[in-house]
């Protein structure tokens, strides 16, 4: 967004247009959402200097950044605040801005977004997230209407804003919706705040400045985090925690650092410059190329491999672990500080079993990795926000890297580094449902308890949408209808209750009373994503886990509750009983 020659070509004009209409009824829905006096705010097309003078007039330090060097002489000459700072500068990278060192409470955008080009708001944002303080808020008014070309004008749209600002862990706060004050009938505005989750602890601006401010060589350390996030969000059951950390087995993060480069280093997606790929990553070793025949979804708990696959992945997880303590691990350091953010504690690796499964021992045989528990609690609780921030931030690396040689680089790496859960989805629980009902067994509506025939739905009990998980225990068989009211809706804590021995039910006959091997991969899933706090689980202690899940889910990511139909009567299995008969 350069200098625009309407404005510096009417400066005088405009000045007095926008100087008629005052900060309070232009910014109205915004005045409850001003830090306190005292604050740095940054005005990013400051005009006429109208809105930097009021809030320089409350107290607040204000930056004003305007890159008409026309208007900014009429801004001088009309507002000679002494908290004001005046600088020539435009987005998408406010290279002037960046240089003073400044963190804002308030970054206040009126009737500017419209002036960026499509294709520099993704940059733009971006540079205004880095230049974000904890806490701090970001108001940007959309112009809707038909764009005014002359004045070098854009379409503009609140879902394009929401689905960016998703990309850099921004929230939307507040939206106000409002008619033109100059009149215009064909020109409506959107007010929008945006900001950054707060945990409370300090780590989200911590996760913010190591994403997107934090020197990288490669994708590694994005890499990392990314895998630390993900862990935390939906592999939480296997770790371990102390009084100021959370540990999780290395041989974890290893596997889902295997999984997520694992297929862009099949499609020779680059992962450092061009001046570092003649050696190419450092764990893409033999043994890592020996697995190209395993796919990214068969790396997972639960998993059985055998001969040399077994060997392979046994010494790639080993070489990766290795990788990751002594590259990113390493470096990712506390601000203004040498010391490392994470420990690693790496085992020396072990002969190979074979079978080898991927069970919580295996894991914890190559090492442990520990977490500060502020930044396990913020990813837990908020990778809602952080992973696709993290996705951004790493598809951004791979087409810097790329340097435009691959036209498809960005859909190729999104879809790529999309995390892909098992294949088996529902189709593992239908299967189930047809074995039973071909043996001659009723099959029954978890939550109405209506008996299913052929026109059914399998249901993830907590909604996909929002949680994506396939494992046995969050799939559940449902009537068409039931289905269609629950959608992407949470069920209510007494509804998960009434059901449970419905579910427990269900479980038993479509999982349990199989062979050892599925009952023993049932209880590892379990294990893995649920807080379960048994050492040997029962059925009672999954109901009881996801009951705990539920509330968190709730909590975190404010799903809209749902209460089914009350189940009709029927003669179940009690959980207990179900429990009973499992050997």
């Amino acid at each position: 967004m350069a200098s625009l020659p309407h404005y510096d070509q009417h400066a005088a004009r405009l000045a007095a247009q926008y100087e008629s209409l005052s900060f309070e009824a232009v910014h109205e829905s915004l005045l409850n959402f001003l830090p306190p006096a005292g604050a740095t705010v940054l005005d990013v097309g400051a005009g006429s200097g109208r809105d930097a003078a009021w809030l320089a007039d409350r107290g607040y330090e204000v930056v004003a950044v305007e890159p008409s060097a026309a208007m900014l002489a009429q801004a001088r000459a009309l507002h000679a605040a002494t908290r004001i700072h005046w600088v020539a500068d435009a987005l998408p990278d406010l290279a002037n801005v960046r240089r003073l060192g400044l963190k804002f409470d308030l970054i206040l955008l009126s009737a500017v977004w419209m002036h960026v080009p499509v294709a520099e708001r993704h940059r733009a944002l971006r540079k205004l997230a880095t230049l974000l303080a904890p806490k701090g808020r970001i108001a940007i008014s959309l112009r809707l209407g038909t764009p005014d070309a002359e004045r070098g004008m854009f379409a503009v749209s609140l879902p394009e804003l929401v689905g960016m600002a998703q990309q850099f862990g921004l929230r939307i706060v507040h939206t106000h919706n409002s008619a033109d004050r100059l009149g215009r009938s064909e020109v409506s505005w959107t007010s929008v705040v945006l900001g950054l989750p707060d945990d409370g602890l300090g780590a989200l601006p911590l996760l913010r400045h190591l994403i997107l401010v934090d020197s990288k060589a490669s994708t590694y350390k994005i890499a990392l985090l990314r895998v630390l996030a993900r862990i935390a969000d939906s592999a939480a059951g296997l770790a371990r925690h102390e009084d100021e950390s959370v540990v999780v087995p290395l041989g974890l993060v290893s596997l889902f650092w295997l999984r997520m480069f694992k297929p862009l280093v099949e499609h020779a997606l680059p992962q450092m410059p061009a001046s570092r790929l003649g050696t190419g990553p450092g764990f893409v070793t033999h043994s890592f190329l020996e697995l190209r025949p395993v796919t990214a979804v068969e790396l997972r708990i639960g998993s059985t491999f055998s001969g040399p696959t077994a060997k392979h992945l046994h010494r790639s997880l080993s070489e990766i672990s290795e990788l990751i303590r002594n590259m990113p691990a390493n470096y990712l350091r506390w601000p203004s500080s040498d010391e490392p953010i994470f420990k690693v504690a790496r085992r020396r690796m072990v002969a190979t079993p074979d079978p080898l499964q991927i069970d919580a021992a295996f894991l914890w045989s190559l090492g442990e990795f520990r977490i500060p528990m502020e930044l396990w609690q913020a990813m837990s609780h908020y990778n809602v926000w952080i992973e696709p921030v993290l996705v951004a931030e790493w598809m951004r690396l791979i087409a810097s890297y790329d340097g435009g040689a691959r036209p498809d680089i960005g859909p190729l790496a999104s879809s790529l580094l999309a995390w892909v859960d098992p294949a088996r989805d529902t189709s593992f629980a239908r299967a189930a449902v047809e074995r039973m009902r071909a043996a001659g067994k009723p099959v029954y509506c978890v939550w109405s308890g209506v008996r299913l025939l052929d026109h059914y739905d399998v249901d993830h009990c907590f909604p996909f949408s929002a949680w994506p998980c396939g494992d046995a225990w969050n799939l559940m068989p449902a009537s068409k209808q039931i289905n269609m009211q629950k959608s992407d809706r949470l069920v209510t804590q007494a509804a998960l209750e009434r059901a449970s021995d419905a579910i427990a039910t269900w479980w038993h006959s479509a999982f349990l009373e199989q062979e050892d091997g599925k009952r023993r991969q049932f209880f590892l899933e379990a294990s893995q994503t649920l807080p379960i706090l048994a050492s040997h689980p029962a059925l009672a202690d999954v109901i009881d886990a996801m009951q705990m899940h539920r509330i968190r889910l709730a909590n975190d990511q404010g799903l809209r509750p749902w209460e089914p139909p009350v189940a009709g009567t029927r003669t179940t299995v009690s959980r207990r009983a179900a429990i009973d008969a499992v050997p």
